[in-house]
């Protein structure tokens, strides 16, 4: 796997975990599995509960529990969303996930937050910015370093793919969780993720 290590801040850094196989992955590969030295000053482990799902309070237990054993400092929250006016339910998560992670940066005096991201989030998120007619700018796609106002975010794993991260948590041993809004082709991104890139992957090969 193509891990991009160089891009990642020499201070500390909030691992945004959701439980999902990607974050999972990022926390295990940046951590090495917990066996890494000064992993407690080094890291802290960060994750919200939005509530908007029934299974949301256990996977807050599992990325806690999964923190513990990787012996990273743990911060979550359980949190409230309201959308406002104009928003998405979608956005208004994406709003308050960002409220966190700022509050965060300060407090814990984060250089960066890593994400999970990987090469299937790039052409996701491209397809669905040609779907939009996105200008140039536009159709960049995901970067490595990015700035959303007081917040650093840094993406290591741009270089892997998803089957790749799955396989290597399968390799070990290790658990994810599968967040069940995932299969829901009323969502654009689902649909682009279950339909359009295995058509092109099975027709462009």
């Amino acid at each position: 796997m193509k891990i991009n290590r160089s891009i990642l801040p020499s201070g500390r850094i909030g691992l945004a975990v959701s439980g999902g196989s990607d974050s999972v992955a990022l926390a295990f590969l940046l951590t090495k599995g917990g066996k890494k030295k000064n992993t407690s000053k080094r890291f802290v482990i960060l994750h919200v509960d939005h509530g908007l799902r029934k299974e949301s309070k256990e996977e807050y237990k599992f990325v806690k529990s999964l923190a513990k054993r990787l012996q990273v400092p743990f911060k979550g929250c359980h949190a409230k969303v309201v959308q406002e006016k104009g928003e998405s339910l979608e956005m208004a998560a994406r709003r308050v996930r960002l409220q966190f992670f700022e509050k965060q940066m300060r407090i814990e005096k984060l250089d960066a937050i890593a994400t999970g991201h990987h090469m299937d989030d790039v052409a996701e998120t491209f397809l669905m910015r040609i779907k939009r007619a996105s200008g140039a700018q536009g159709l960049a796609g995901i970067k490595e370093l990015s700035t959303v106002g007081a917040i650093r975010f840094v993406r290591p794993l741009l270089g892997c793919r998803d089957a790749e991260l799955k396989a290597y948590l399968e390799k070990y041993g290790e658990e994810w969780r599968e967040d069940t809004s995932n299969a829901d082709t009323d969502i654009e991104r689902n649909r682009i993720r279950h339909t359009v890139v295995p058509f092109l992957e099975k027709h462009l090969d």
